[in-house]
């Protein structure tokens, strides 16, 4: 039986992909082995957000060239024509996200015994949660950002085709991911409020979570929709900065007055949590920049914050910006907004100590005799248990941390 292994870097919509990929190649016969073991076929789904995401992927595509006999290059760097594709080697094949579908082609389906094409059911069965990429592309055109320009213009699928591979995925807990989320349905004059209430509707057993939102387009009625025990009170919405000179000058379509409007409202929602992207270093930021991002950091209750640095990004326009932020400046804010993070994060998690949660049991832990979990409000668990357990939905009482996450406990009557 042929063989093939992926290696996926870069966010959740490069994850959905990977699992679309496998799905097709499954479909075809083919075996998945883990990355880092010899296959067939190797396959690395890349990013380029940043320089250290070229970096990682360039060297991934590397390891996997020593692993197996065939090289595929998909995701985000794909659809460069430098970057990360110039840094690999010539034999490796290049599979734009655009592509995804043309796998058994690209590679020959020269072990593809029935040539059985997959065209629904992306993600695995074998999955308590699952990642379903319903949106593409994106119009923004933020300054910084590359994305566009490799994942082309936004564009969402039906409420129809969402609904029917909902179904099929089997999965207890359902991610809806995208470029630009927040777009989903612009171009048929619907919004993602509507495809929310409509799966509620379709649906019984199926818990929804929300996947990275950005401010700009985010439909407020999410938040009535959120009294729904099956959609999660939980929002990973993006900031990217809270100065509004830096949000203006990187073209995000909303001030720090519309951002914290949509946090005000999420907080109404009995247990919500919020967690964001922030950005230090954005050309032009200074001191009195950053301390106006410090300053709302500390009064708003972030339960998680992924902090980056600003990676210069040819073909970016603020790649020519002027006043690019010194690099010791840049790492020195990093480090200090990091700390701050790390702070939120453990009072978040404080807070939640002694309340009961819905809890998705997911894997194993690699404490024997453990499984791991997730809330509905999106904090890391630990439960008492063993692989039967995986896919179940419990009401738990979190009883205390342990490390980064928490220990809980089903609630009497499991």
């Amino acid at each position: 039986m042929p063989s093939f292994s992926i290696h996926t870097l870069g966010c959740r919509a490069n994850q959905a992909d990977s699992e679309q990929l496998a799905q097709i190649l499954l479909g075809a016969g083919f075996q998945e082995v883990a990355f880092g073991q010899p296959a067939d076929c190797q396959i690395v789904n890349t990013c380029t957000v940043t320089r250290e995401a070229d970096r990682k992927s360039a060297q991934m595509v590397r390891r996997a060239a020593r692993l197996g006999e065939q090289v595929v290059v998909t995701g985000c760097g794909a659809a460069q024509k430098g970057g990360t594709w110039q840094r690999v080697p010539s034999t490796a094949l290049r599979l734009p996200p655009d592509q995804r579908d043309q796998i058994l082609e690209k590679i020959g389906a020269r072990h593809c015994p029935s040539g059985e094409r997959l065209e629904r059911g992306w993600l695995r069965r074998d999955r308590a949660r699952a990642l379903l990429r319903i949106q593409e592309g994106c119009d923004q055109f933020c300054t910084f950002c590359i994305v566009p320009y490799v994942r082309g213009r936004a564009r969402s699928q039906t409420r129809e085709w969402v609904l029917q591979n909902v179904l099929e995925l089997g999965a207890s807990e359902v991610v809806l991911s995208g470029i630009h989320l927040s777009a989903w349905g612009r171009e048929r004059g619907e919004d993602l409020a509507d495809l929310v209430e409509y799966l509620l509707q379709e649906t019984r057993d199926i818990r929804f979570r929300l996947s990275s939102v950005e401010p700009d387009l985010f439909p407020e009625r999410m938040f009535e929709l959120m009294g729904d025990p099956r959609l999660c009170p939980h929002l990973h919405l993006v900031l990217q900065h809270a100065s509004d000179r830096i949000l203006e000058r990187m073209h995000r379509g909303y001030d720090l007055a519309h951002y914290d409007g949509l946090v005000q409202k999420l907080r109404q929602v009995p247990g919500a949590s919020l967690t964001t992207d922030l950005m230090v270093g954005f050309p032009g930021e200074t001191d009195q920049d950053f301390e106006t991002m410090m300053g709302y950091v500390r009064r708003t209750p972030f339960a998680r914050i992924h902090v980056f640095p600003y990676s210069q990004r040819p073909g970016t326009a603020a790649a020519r910006f002027p006043a690019q932020v010194d690099e010791a400046i840049l790492q020195a804010r990093r480090d200090r907004l990091l700390r701050l993070a790390q702070r939120k994060q453990v009072a978040f998690q404080r807070e939640n100590l002694g309340t009961v949660r819905e809890a998705l049991i997911e894997s194993e832990s690699e404490r024997q005799g453990w499984m791991k979990a997730t809330s509905d409000n999106f904090l890391p668990l630990l439960l008492r248990g063993g692989p039967a357990m995986r896919g179940l939905r419990l009401r738990c009482r979190l009883k205390r941390r342990w490390g980064e996450q928490i220990v809980a406990v089903p609630e009497e009557g499991f």
